[in-house]
């Protein structure tokens, strides 16, 4: 979806904030906040239901700012965590909805090191915010959009902060991580992986000892789903992690970027596309995968053989 695209930009991309002290009892505010106190929100009726959203109009702002608008129940996002949230969008002329990923699955966003680099800000208004709770903010456009006449949009620029953004913080998790370790001592002939994870994913993965690798993909089901049966034409989404056979070093993770990953399972490498082919929704499989069936000399792409613990998530289904 085009807007959630967005708008997940929009959240890693608003610039130019400061955190602005509050009291005890006051709202927690950030930046330039005032021209949000008007507004009214009505929880919707259920959780993939957006909000009812008042506010006086034209609501005018000429810096970035937000608000916490209602403080939720649960418990505060500390650091490290992954938030999810959900968000919807109003035009500031006229209060009206321009768009909301209610009815998504909750996007994922990291409050990590690379958050506080990118935009210090957002990462200080999250820790600290209560799973449960809204908060309104206003922003910049982002310097890559552009308008309808294709003018670029100038982030520095008062005039375009143009969009209300309403995001309800679902939830916060610890981070997911899959450890790899390389076994030391002797190798073993046709030896395999093994895992022990988690229900939520979390978990370790033993390679054995030896750069001897099988030579055809295995495909070991830790555990398995109860939903339809993947196919290659399928668009899926899972998370994942993966290594390298030879020394058990982790190259990539979508727990680690705090989002899982969506694709036609017959766009990656054929490992992924032989190995994942009927497998069960909501299942959490093993991949040997070797060379010839992963990144085989592709330049800037980890070589040999490669391990991944994939949780197949879900199989998206095409909108009718």
């Amino acid at each position: 979806m085009d807007f959630v695209r967005k708008l997940l930009a929009l959240v890693l991309g608003v610039a130019l904030l400061a955190l602005t002290a509050c009291g005890a009892g006051t709202p927690r505010t950030v930046g330039a906040a005032e021209p949000l106190s008007s507004i009214k929100l009505t929880p919707g009726e259920d959780e993939d239901s957006a909000p009812k959203v008042e506010f006086d109009t034209p609501l005018e702002a000429t810096e970035p700012g937000a608000k916490v608008l209602e403080e939720g129940d649960g418990a505060k996002v500390e650091e490290g965590q992954d938030v999810s949230y959900k968000l919807a969008g109003y035009n500031m002329k006229d209060g009206s909805e321009v768009g909301n990923t209610f009815k998504e699955p909750a996007m994922t966003l990291s409050v990590n090191d690379d958050l506080k680099e990118q935009d210090e800000q957002i990462h200080e208004i999250l820790v600290g915010t209560k799973i449960g709770s809204w908060v309104a903010y206003v922003h910049p456009k982002n310097a890559d959009e552009s308008d309808d006449d294709g003018a670029s949009a100038n982030p520095k620029d008062p005039s375009q902060i143009d969009q209300l953004l309403i995001l309800k913080v679902v939830d916060a998790k610890d981070k997911i991580k899959v450890d790899f370790t390389k076994e030391d001592g002797d190798a073993k002939k046709d030896a395999e992986p093994t895992a022990d994870i988690a229900e939520d994913g979390s978990g370790t993965v033993k390679i054995p000892a030896g750069n001897e690798p099988p030579a055809d993909l295995k495909v070991t089901t830790l555990k398995e789903g109860d939903g339809d049966k993947v196919k290659k034409s399928d668009t899926i989404t899972v998370d994942y992690a993966g290594a390298r056979w030879e020394d058990g070093e982790q190259f990539d993770s979508s727990y680690e970027k705090g989002s899982p990953a969506t694709f036609g399972l017959d766009q990656v490498i054929k490992g992924w596309t032989e190995g994942l082919e009927g497998v069960k929704e909501g299942s959490t499989v093993l991949l040997t995968i070797p060379s010839k069936l992963a990144y085989d000399g592709q330049d800037g792409m980890p070589q040999g053989t490669l391990v991944f613990v994939v949780d197949v998530k879900s199989i998206d289904k095409p909108a009718k």
